[in-house]
């Protein structure tokens, strides 16, 4: 028996490389934040700095968002958008926390209201997209 790989119908093609280039920046940004938490022997980077890098690579992504926008996808496309719109917002409060907070506890839960919507939302569309092949 031979399995032939599922993918995506070709007017599909082109909106999912979009959403795949978008992700993996995403990704890069949040590992960059990550990389920046005081959890180790090495002084990090200044958490501020990797707040800022993802939120400049989110207000980038959320200037591309419509081009991934698809009927198929409405409804996790929105949780993309809502997502990012939260990110965003929750930005200030982590940057006052990183700038003023000598407690750890503060500032994780500061950098996780930042960064878990984006989570969440990009693997609904993922898994949305998923369901696409054929």
């Amino acid at each position: 028996m031979i399995f032939r790989r599922r993918s995506l119908p070709p007017d599909l093609a082109g909106p999912y490389a979009v959403f795949t280039s978008q992700v993996q920046r995403m990704e890069e940004a949040r590992s960059a934040l990550m990389s920046c938490l005081p959890v180790g022997r090495v002084d990090p980077a200044p958490v501020p700095v990797g707040l800022d890098l993802l939120d400049d690579t989110l207000q980038a992504i959320s200037a591309e968002l419509d081009e991934w926008r698809i009927p198929e996808l409405v409804k996790e496309w929105t949780l993309c958008e809502e997502a990012i719109t939260e990110s965003r917002g929750n930005m200030a409060r982590a940057h006052e926390v990183a700038r003023t907070s000598e407690e750890l506890e503060e500032l994780l839960a500061a950098v996780e209201d930042v960064d878990e919507p984006l989570g969440y939302a990009f693997q609904q569309a993922e898994l949305r997209w998923r369901t696409l092949k054929r």
